[in-house]
This record gives C-alpha cells, sequence and structure tokens, in this order.
C-alpha cells in the first residue's frame, strides 16, 4: 500500500533507527545508470561519514542501474544483480548474484586486518570500526599504496559459484559482532513491515495528483529512515538533518522535525514523537542555558555556537495541539526560563536590553548579508523569537495557576517588543546594528531583517503593514522568499542564505503571515514552496535556487521535508 520508489542518490537509504545508511553515485542527469554505492555510518559527521565505496567489478569498473524500495536496493547490469539492505541499526548486508565487488576505504589513512579467511576489520583513525563478515565468497584485502609500510584497506570480494554474501557492520568504540540470525527474505519484509506502520501515521491529506501524492509519501519516508535510534547524546530516538553529510542534530532544526511528528494521526504517538524532538537539545542544556550547536553520539558537541530561540515559538504550537500534566509544563518552563535568561544576560554586549548573534552562525544564518557590518550584531529576529518566548512562559505559568510569573513574562515580552521597536525600527524596516556602536545598514537586503513578522498581531499592524509590503515587492519569487533580494548586487543564486530559498524561513514566515491576518500572501508562499520541491526541485534540499526553484545542497534534508508535509497539510497543496 505505501511502496514507493527511491532514488538513493537524493534520499540515503536506510531505516528507521539505524545509523548505517546507503547512497548511490549517478553518471547522467537522468540517474539511468550508476558506477558506484557509498555506504555510510551517521554517527560520523560529514567527510567522516562514509566508510567504503562499492564499485561492480574486479579488473574494470561496471556500470549498474539502481533501483530501491523501502526495503531494499538492488543494483543489477548484464552480469547479474546484488541487494542491500540495512539489517540493524549497524549492519548492511549485501547478497550478490554474479556481482563481483571492490570495496574501497573511504579514509585516506585507515587500516585492516584479516581475521581467518571469512573476517576482514578495517580501523579508522577517528574511530570507526568496520567489520566485514564473509558468509559465502571470497575475499581478499589489498595491500595499499605499494610502500615499505603498506596498508591494508580495500578489498576485491568475488562470487563463489554465482554467490557473495557478507554483512558490514560498523562501530565507534570496538568492532561489532555479527548480527544472528541472517535471513535476507524476512529481514527485508520486517523492513518493510516496519515502513508500513508507520506510514500508517502520516496524516490524512487531500489527493492532489499523482506526482504529487508520490512525492508527499516519499517525502515521509525521508523522514521515517532519518531516524536513528536514542544513544549516548540522544536522548530519545531523533531525527537527523541527513544520514549522509549533515549526520547530525541542531538546535533549531529538531523544531521543525517536532511540528511534522506533531501532526501524525495516532495523539499519542504524535505528542511523544513531537516532544521527543522538541526535547532533543535540552536533555544536555549546560547549566547557564545555552543550547549546543549540533551534536553526534560518542562523537562531538559544539558549544561555541548556538542556534536561535526559536523554541518557545515551537512550544506554543504544541501546546495547541496537545495537552500537557503538570510535571511536563514545569519541565519546559524551567528549559525556556534558562534558555531565555542566557539571552538576556549573557549574551547582550553593550547591556541595553537588546540581546545579540556572535557571529551569522548563531543564528542559524551564517553567511547572511546582514552580518556584513561585523560581530556581535544585534539583529531584529533575535528580540522577536523572545517576545515570542516570554509569552509562551507566561501561557505556561498560567497554566501552572502560577499568576505572578505568568504577569512578570507579559511585562518582559512588551518591554522587550517595545525596546525591539524603538532600537531596530527605522520608520521603514527593521536594522541590524553592531553592538555598542550600532553602526548599520539602514535599508538592509537580507530577509533576516523581516523576520519580526514571526510574531504576527503581536506586532503594530502599521509596522506590519510596512514590512509585508517590502517582503512581496522584494522578496517573493515564483518559488518563495529568497533570503537576499534578487535584486541586491550581494545576490548569489547558490549563495547558502545570501540567495537561496529556505525551509525555516519560509515556515516562520507563513506562519507569522498567517497569524498577522495576511492569509493569502501565507497561501501563496506556502503553495509556492510545496510546487517547488516536488515539481521543480523533485527533492527536499538543504535549500533552493529562488528563481529557478532548482534544489541547492544536501538533498533528502529533514528540515525541508518537514515543513513541506506541513505545508501540504495546512493549506492542503
Amino acid at each position: 500500500m505505501y511502496n514507493t520508489a527511491i532514488d538513493i542518490s537524493h534520499i540515503p537509504f536506510s531505516r528507521y533507527g539505524a545509523y548505517a545508511t546507503i547512497s548511490a553515485k549517478p553518471v547522467n542527469e537522468e540517474h539511468t545508470a550508476f558506477n558506484e554505492v557509498n555506504l555510510f555510518y551517521a554517527k560520523r559527521r560529514g567527510d567522516l561519514s562514509p566508510i567504503y565505496n562499492v564499485t561492480v567489478g574486479i579488473n574494470e569498473k561496471q556500470e549498474f542501474i539502481c533501483t530501491a524500495d523501502p526495503g531494499s536496493v538492488t543494483i543489477k547490469n548484464d552480469n547479474g544483480y546484488a541487494i542491500f539492505y540495512i539489517r540493524d541499526d549497524d549492519s548492511i548486508v549485501i547478497d550478490s548474484n554474479g556481482l563481483d565487488l571492490h570495496f574501497e576505504s573511504s579514509h585516506q589513512w585507515a587500516y585492516g586486518s584479516e581475521f581467518g579467511p571469512n573476517k576482514f576489520c578495517l580501523k579508522a583513525p577517528q574511530g570507526t570500526f568496520a567489520t566485514t563478515y564473509i558468509l559465502s565468497g571470497k575475499a581478499t584485502f589489498l595491500l595499499y599504496p605499494p610502500s615499505n609500510k603498506p596498508l591494508k584497506r580495500d578489498m576485491n570480494i568475488e562470487c563463489i559459484d554465482g554467490k557473495l554474501h557478507l554483512c558490514l557492520t560498523m562501530n565507534l568504540k570496538q568492532p561489532k559482532d555479527l548480527p544472528d540470525p541472517i535471513d535476507t527474505e524476512k529481514n527485508i519484509a520486517d523492513i518493510k513491515k516496519e515502513w508500513e506502520t508507520f506510514a500508517a501515521q502520516m496524516q490524512d491529506l487531500k489527493s492532489v495528483d499523482k506526482k504529487t501524492d508520490e512525492f508527499t509519501l516519499l517525502t515521509w519516508y525521508n523522514i521515517w529512515s532519518s531516524f536513528v535510534r536514542a544513544d549516548d547524546v540522544y536522548k530519545r530516538d531523533s531525527m537527523l538533518m541527513s544520514k549522509k553529510g549533515m549526520s547530525s542534530v541542531w538546535s533549531w532544526d529538531h523544531c521543525f522535525n517536532a511540528l511534522a511528528m506533531a501532526h501524525c494521526k495516532d495523539k499519542a504517538f504524535a505528542k511523544q514523537k513531537a516532544f521527543d524532538q522538541f526535547a532533543a537539545p535540552f536533555w544536555i542544556q549546560a547549566e547557564k542555558g545555552i543550547l549546543p550547536d549540533m551534536w553526534n553520539p560518542d562523537e562531538r558537541t559544539g558549544w561555541g555556537i548556538t542556534k536561535p530561540p526559536i523554541h518557545g515559538w515551537c512550544f506554543s504550537k504544541l501546546m495547541d495541539m496537545f495537552e500537557f500534566d503538570e510535571e511536563e509544563l514545569k519541565t519546559v518552563y524551567t528549559w525556556l526560563k534558562k534558555w531565555t535568561e542566557w539571552w538576556t544576560i549573557y549574551s547582550d554586549t553593550d547591556l541595553d536590553g537588546i540581546p545579540d548573534y556572535p557571529i551569522g552562525c548563531d543564528s542559524g544564518w551564517d553567511n547572511s548579508t546582514l552580518f556584513d557590518i561585523g560581530y556581535f550584531v544585534e539583529t531584529p529576529d533575535l528580540p522577536a523569537f523572545l517576545v515570542f518566548q516570554m509569552n509562551t512562559l507566561a501561557r505556561i505559568a498560567k497554566e501552572l495557576k502560577d499568576e505572578e510569573n505568568a504577569k512578570y513574562w507579559e511585562n518582559e515580552a512588551k518591554a522587550m517588543l517595545d525596546r525591539l521597536i524603538e532600537h531596530s525600527w527605522n520608520g521603514e524596516r527593521f536594522v541590524g546594528k553592531v553592538s555598542i556602536s550600532h553602526i548599520h545598514e539602514e535599508n538592509p537586503t537580507s530577509l533576516l531583517s523581516m523576520m519580526p513578522l514571526v510574531l504576527g498581531d503581536m506586532l503594530p499592524k502599521e509596522i506590519s503593514d510596512k514590512l509585508v509590503a517590502v517582503l512581496e515587492k522584494d522578496f517573493l519569487t515564483e518559488n518563495g522568499l529568497a533570503t537576499e533580494m534578487p535584486k541586491s548586487q550581494h545576490y548569489n543564486p547558490d549563495g547558502y542564505w545570501r540567495g537561496p530559498i529556505w525551509a525555516p524561513s519560509t515556515y516562520l514566515l507563513v506562519d507569522g503571515l498567517r497569524k498577522g491576518g495576511y492569509t493569502e500572501l501565507a497561501e501563496t508562499v506556502a503553495k509556492r514552496y510545496c510546487d517547488m520541491s516536488c515539481l521543480k526541485a523533485k527533492g527536499n534540499y538543504e535549500n533552493f535556487d529562488a528563481l529557478t526553484g532548482k534544489g541547492r545542497r544536501a538533498p533528502g534534508y529533514t528540515w525541508s521535508a518537514s515543513v513541506y508535509m506541513l505545508l501540504r497539510g495546512e493549506y492542503d497543496k
């Protein structure tokens, strides 16, 4: 019922809970021929994530076609076929009928050794153990490079009597044992059953057309396959941004993923999954309130940078959907209070009541032109998010019958909004000012200056009207909202936050426009984003060319997938 074809060069192939991941490299734009299968381990981020590149043929590389469904990947050419699937969280099984395979290590300084004729262990200096168990066939570790101290890194694995059967296991701390039993047919059937169960949780959506409906189901697979099992700093099962290069969680992307999960059909399941994603950074929140930038189990937690405080906005939306008990509300209140005070106490360099981002990365808009003027910039989005967060704290306090703190946070929110307008509104638009000197660009060209619209009807209407006029005139394209004015001299179609359309900015502004009464514009932006993802980019990319709609960077990106699901559900487009 929920079967869907997957192009694994776009969406990394995996399954719920697994860190093991499979991708492939096409040799043409039509993706009708491939020459390499890539095996990843999502506990490692970026360049450290790939483990082996697999090619077909021992003496000469052979091309093949590659097809996949949620259960398995199949590669095939005139010499035979091979099936790849994710056996468990850390293991990949390959069954080949007629195809000899070459395994090339992705790590320059990796080294390996044979443990008898059927077990080969590769060790990367950064800490990954990749152990290959040969269940049928013949494997040979190759000496590489030829020198006085040759390393054993790559492998040739040949069929015997036309058969090759192996299991690759991966672990950061020590070699992982062979999972038992391995029954390919049963294992794949079990995976498909798991997918069917999750797919049935997808929110009910109005059918649009075959192409759109298929893309929506594929997007839901993107979300399902990006979950990893709770481990170390992942206190609950967590949705990664991707199981390829961006195999981590960041302290604002998880909010959009939480909201997407909140729309699952079963309300108990939806609430649990949504709350788990929302809570992800708070389980490791620092004592003074800062949240980490990103984190991986047994690997790295980054503290030098953080991300914008959209968490009050996110939890307010969850409160609109679910009932939370007293213990849950008290827990979230503590988290949000510490997170708010991190910005008001520790991130206000000139003590003027307007906090600042030390660098663009803290805002999430790494290279936005609003940060071209310097460091420690008081951008208008930050106090706007804090106004929302303070009002959410007041709302939680009211639910807890704590009228004193409810009044306190209402007053703090009003004072922050008043300061934002007095400090950053120039009569026509919001500006970003360097802390202390207050140097600023009078006519900013970054969409970041429009983000106070997230406040909806909390923002005075005379201000909202002017911002909306600028938004429509200078930022709205046929595909949605560009992050830099296309007519700006700084506009770059593949310039990260200096032009492309991004999912988070889109959804935050659509939500704010709707709450501010600009429902027609909100619907227009939502429809254009969905059409761009489905019909033009044909994938959930990290970002998109604002003028052509072409996908840019990192396909299979989950906050883009989550925002697509949210906008499709909210606007039935």
